[in-house]
């Protein structure tokens, strides 16, 4: 479930399917490090630990209570031997001990009291393209460090010095600058010692790792609340790898920004999942094609009779813009109880803050006890009575937990001397169309315990749904209210929409400036001869729905890029960049297509606008710095 902020920063009609055969995958190896600038009474967190991840699967562990390395996989543990083992836990000793003396370094630097919790992070590792032959290929590499939870320190590969994002990190760049030597190695390392073991890694576990499971794709419909419309759902599951494509489309064109979309969630059997929704009139849903593309897949499927048909033409290097003419808003609470207290500044018993596109808008804890607006527009939009009234609720809220808190740790037989922590996450989302009419669009009422699902609301049944046993006895108490459930499903679905319709006219300014992105398409240097990496960059852009893909010949490039995500800006604006590898010779057959509501006209960017930014390799960043002091 998605509803738990990290604790202290540690922590039917007729649909077809087209099946895309893709030849290549992204597969990541990257090592993280924590420690603490002291203990703290919370059971899992120690003052160091140290982690291995593969795709993103934890494949070995270190913490200084127990000081061992140890696998976390089977395959880890019978493919290598127990000198493996050995030397790397007394390299996590070292490492344990550098930490521990340059957390201590930046304390005084920052001129922070030893009293106060502090955290001191490190990441580093690669990414590589592995390729249907066995091959692997390096794409990227990470190597960066962080404090309480900012960017402190990260490696640039192209010019192999590190860039210091605050002041207080210009002399460590300085201090690490003056030894080439290093950073050569942290270079090597991340391209090639990096790239070595993730591959050894790859055929070590290719029995769990490459079985490459396709995806059980369903396509299905669910009524509306507006007459005459429904809601067409394309689901695929199980599939393995995660790299993967889907398309919903009317009359062959694609629907960029209408669509709700999952994201690429796991299984708990370590496969995935992807859902794609969009609403869509019920009389014409013969129109609708669902398109899937993974690498497993290497024929077409069908759903009974409608033909599968070619991607739409396009001419030109362009980028393609369409307008749209709704987006999607969300307004979230998120509520969070600690069963005893912490000695972490800024982490309270009780916290309570309201999520308005994901930018908070209130705030309450229970040292100030008071429910605070976080934008100007809310300050400025809502009375003291408003603000008054929602105290008053939040300190209401904030003894309702304290005593269910309680309740779960007896019903649990947890001990009363370890932290617990119990969260609640409501709220729902809406569209919003260009005549300013909002329209619900789904629900979410769901409760956390100690970071696991406990308890759900489905607002089709008007029922809770408990995924533990322990949640069961709660599930029936208020299923027995059935007024109750009533409630929470019109606060989903109107009172909910109604105070989201009624934040984004208060902040109209702010949030509707519908901001176009700034586009720009550029190269660099791949290591391999005759290649670039050729990158569309979109960025300043308001709202965060935009759609982009890099084409070749007309033929979108469904798996074979990298895609940064949508990632916020300081200034409240987005900013997506994907990147493609691509012949040197002919890149004139590439182009990038990004769809805003903001544009409304075709941008397009000749050939000679590809730019050769660099002569090294595309993106980098880490190796292994434990003998460098701070």
């Amino acid at each position: 479930m998605a509803i738990f902020t990290r604790f202290i920063c540690l922590f039917c009609p007729i649909f077809a399917l087209c099946i895309l055969q893709v030849q290549s995958e992204i597969h990541s190896l990257y090592y993280i490090y924590t420690a603490l600038s002291k203990p703290v009474s919370v059971p899992g967190i120690h003052e160091f630990t140290a982690m291995g991840l593969l795709d993103d699967r934890e494949i070995d562990y270190y913490n200084s209570q127990d000081k061992v390395k140890i696998p976390r996989q089977e395959w880890m543990r019978e493919s290598l031997t127990a000198d493996y083992w050995e030397k790397g836990t007394q390299s996590r000793k070292s490492k344990e001990q550098w930490f521990k003396v340059n957390v201590n370094i930046l304390m005084d630097r920052m001129n922070h009291n030893q009293s106060d919790l502090h955290v001191l992070q490190w990441r580093h590792g690669c990414e590589a393209e592995r390729h249907s032959d066995g091959s692997v290929r390096f794409v990227r590499g990470v190597d960066q460090y962080g404090y309480d939870g900012n960017d402190f320190l990260s490696f640039d590969l192209d010019t192999m010095q590190w860039v210091a994002p605050v002041p207080q990190a210009v002399p460590t760049k300085r201090k690490w600058d003056d030894v080439p030597i290093l950073n050569m190695y942290t270079k090597g390392y991340l391209e090639k010692e990096c790239v070595y073991w993730l591959s050894k890694f790859l055929t070590y576990g290719k029995e769990d790792l490459n079985k490459n499971f396709p995806p059980d794709v369903s396509v299905f419909t669910t009524r509306s609340l507006t007459p005459g419309r429904l809601f067409l759902t394309c689901m695929a599951t199980g599939f393995y790898p995660k790299d993967i494509t889907m398309n919903i489309r009317e009359k062959q064109i694609q629907l960029p920004l209408q669509e709700l979309s999952s994201g690429v969630r796991p299984n708990n059997d370590g496969t995935y999942q992807l859902r794609k929704t969009v609403e869509i009139p019920d009389s014409n849903k013969e129109d609708y094609e669902c398109y899937v593309d993974h690498m497993t897949l290497k024929k077409t499927m069908k759903e009974t009779g409608v033909s599968v048909t070619e991607r739409p033409p396009s001419t030109g290097n362009t980028v393609r813009i369409l307008q749209v003419q709704s987006e999607i808003h969300s307004l979230y609470y998120i509520y969070t109880a600690l069963s005893k207290p912490v000695s972490a500044p800024g982490i309270h018993e009780f916290t309570a803050m309201g999520l308005l596109d994901d930018r908070e808008i209130d705030y309450y804890n229970s040292q100030d006890k008071v429910k605070i607006p976080r934008q100007d527009w809310m300050k400025e939009s809502l009375t003291d009575v408003y603000w008054e009234k929602g105290t008053q609720s939040r300190k209401s809220k904030e003894q309702w937990f304290k005593v269910n808190v309680n309740i779960l740790m007896d019903r649990m037989n947890h001990n009363q001397s370890d932290l617990h922590v119990l969260q609640w996450r409501h709220g729902c989302e809406a569209e919003k169309h260009s005549d300013g009419s909002v329209r619900f669009v789904s629900g979410v009422d769901q409760y956390g315990y100690d970071g696991n699902d406990f308890l759900s609301f489905d607002l089709d049944t008007m029922q809770w749904v408990a995924p533990v046993p322990q949640a069961v006895p709660t599930k029936r108490k208020w299923d027995d209210v059935p007024i109750l459930n009533m409630y929470t499903k019109g606060y989903l679905e109107k009172e909910c929409v109604y105070w989201l319709s009624k934040f984004l006219t208060y902040g109209k300014e702010d949030l509707n400036k519908n901001l176009p992105p700034d586009v720009s398409v550029f190269t660099t240097r791949s290591l391999t001869p005759g290649r670039l990496f050729l990158t569309c960059m979109a960025t300043g852009f308001y709202p965060k729905d935009i759609t982009m893909n890099i084409r070749e010949k007309q033929i979108q490039l469904p798996l074979q890029e990298l895609s940064s995500g949508v990632r916020p800006n300081n200034d409240g604006t987005y900013q997506l960049r994907k990147t493609v590898e691509i012949p040197d010779s002919n890149k004139e057959d590439y182009e990038c297509y990004v769809d805003h509501m903001t544009l409304k006209k075709t941008m397009r960017i000749d050939k000679e606008t590809l730019t050769d930014s660099s002569d090294g390799a595309q993106t980098g960043l880490s190796a292994d710095n434990h003998g460098r002091e701070m």
